[in-house]
């Protein structure tokens, strides 16, 4: 059974098992709750914008949760949540004999090819994944999961089968595909904003 971090009760002593004293996250909880507050009774002409605004910060509230759960799925591993990021990519594409180039992985993540390089090194000394130069341009690195790896992650499926039924219980498979369908739809907006704003920089 899982309880939702703003209605826990605790002493500032108890900690998460990725370390963060649960005070702290008690306390970023009063926070948004505080904010939620002030941006629902605001005075406002606009509310569709203030609808907006409230979705937006929903978006990276619910964000620096998945941060905080990535960080303690990979801090079980032995590694770190940039790094569990990768090895989450690379499961997604397990169908991909020759797995993908770090190229891809970058992209994927938005993140620069220069740190998927550096971080694919750590995770193969660890022995979670493989790196390969493709058969079809040695300048290209193919990375995949190890079978050591996927032992790993598939010994947290079950927690985290359990985890996302708690999480979503509140949505059937139909809602969930449109939820994702929207957010989605959301990010490639998103991605022409930030495209059409930056002409102007």
């Amino acid at each position: 059974m899982f309880a939702h971090p703003c209605v826990i009760q605790a002493t500032p002593r108890r900690t998460f098992s990725s370390g963060r004293p649960l005070q702290k996250l008690l306390d970023i909880c009063e926070d948004e709750f505080l904010l939620r507050y002030v941006m629902t009774e605001r005075k406002s002409t606009d509310k569709v914008q203030d609808a907006a605004e409230r979705l937006a910060w929903e978006i990276v509230s619910t964000s620096i949760r998945l941060d905080e759960l990535r960080s303690i799925w990979a801090k079980m591993i032995g590694i770190t949540g940039p790094q569990w990021m990768i090895m989450t990519v690379l499961a997604n594409a397990e169908d991909r004999n020759v797995g993908l180039p770090v190229g891809a992985v970058s992209r994927a993540l938005r993140v620069d090819q220069s740190f998927v390089v550096t971080q694919s090194k750590l995770l193969e000394k660890k022995n979670l994944l493989r790196r390969k130069n493709s058969s079809e341009d040695a300048r290209v690195v193919n990375l995949s999961l190890t079978e050591h790896a996927k032992k790993q992650m598939a010994n947290l499926s079950a927690q985290r089968k359990e985890l996302n039924a708690f999480v979503y219980a509140d949505l059937d498979l139909r809602e969930l595909q449109q939820l994702t369908g929207k957010m989605d739809s959301i990010k490639n907006r998103l991605e022409k904003a930030i495209a059409r704003i930056s002409v102007d920089l």
